[in-house]
């Protein structure tokens, strides 16, 4: 049996999901697809902060994230200019960052593993660029991609607008347009992010998984796992088996 978390409203400012933790039965769950957050949940590092370093600009880079994070700026507008930052950054010079150091989260692989297995779908949806996002989605084997589409040009980030974007909340917004194309309700759903960045994902969703949470997002999650993604897989199982 997972350990289950009884969690309390995320807006209401209660104890958290790991303060309240306790055993119970899952009711039994057809899970269709999973959506993931990136930064933080697939790897351990903010990934983007490492390519804004390139351009000497990780310190801002942060500091606008943890602004987002404390809720004093807004998300849409705090990304795009992160983005910007890489302007003339080569698409080889990302492939670089990753090459050697891959940054993954321990069990990714074994998870990702898992739900191609049991034929559940994958959707990895961040703030982050696409031309980074592939490289995970080949290594991983995951199915869908939803995150930031800079202009590119000679093989180089040239610039991103907020016109790039189906609007703000666009994560969530974009994650609705794959499921309704394939057919999936959210009723079959299960999300798995680390900061209150993915609350919007929580919300959408039957279930939740935080990983390593930040901020209050262990409030929203029915679930909390620590530094391993694998440790997801027996609360699958135990949605999808219990009788």
């Amino acid at each position: 049996m997972a350990e289950r978390s009884i969690a309390p409203d995320c807006k209401s400012g209660a104890s958290t999901a790991t303060q309240v933790r306790i055993l119970l039965p899952a009711p039994r769950m057809k899970i269709k697809a999973v959506v993931l957050d990136f930064d933080g949940t697939i790897t351990t590092a903010d990934i983007l902060n490492m390519l804004c370093d390139l351009v000497g600009k990780k310190e801002e880079s942060e500091k606008l994230d943890t602004l987002f994070r404390e809720g004093k700026v807004k998300g849409l507008e705090t990304l795009v200019q992160r983005i910007n930052f890489l302007k003339g950054l080569s698409l080889e010079q990302i492939r670089a960052v990753v090459s050697k150091n891959d940054y993954l989260q321990k069990g990714a692989l074994e998870f990702f593993t898992f739900l191609r297995e049991n034929n559940i779908v994958s959707i990895i949806a961040s703030g982050n660029i696409m031309p980074l996002l592939e490289i995970y989605k080949e290594k991983l084997g995951a199915d869908y991609l939803v995150g930031s589409k800079p202009i590119i040009e000679n093989g180089g980030i040239v610039s991103i607008s907020e016109k790039e974007y189906s609007g703000d909340g666009f994560k969530v917004r974009d994650i609705k347009s794959i499921l309704e194309e394939l057919d999936i309700s959210p009723e079959y759903v299960v999300a798995i992010g680390d900061s209150p960045a993915d609350r919007g994902m929580f919300e959408l969703s039957a279930k939740s998984i935080a990983i390593n949470p930040k901020g209050n997002i262990a409030q929203c999650a029915d679930y909390v796992i620590e530094n391993d993604l694998s440790k997801a897989i027996p609360i699958l199982k135990d949605l999808m088996n219990f009788l």
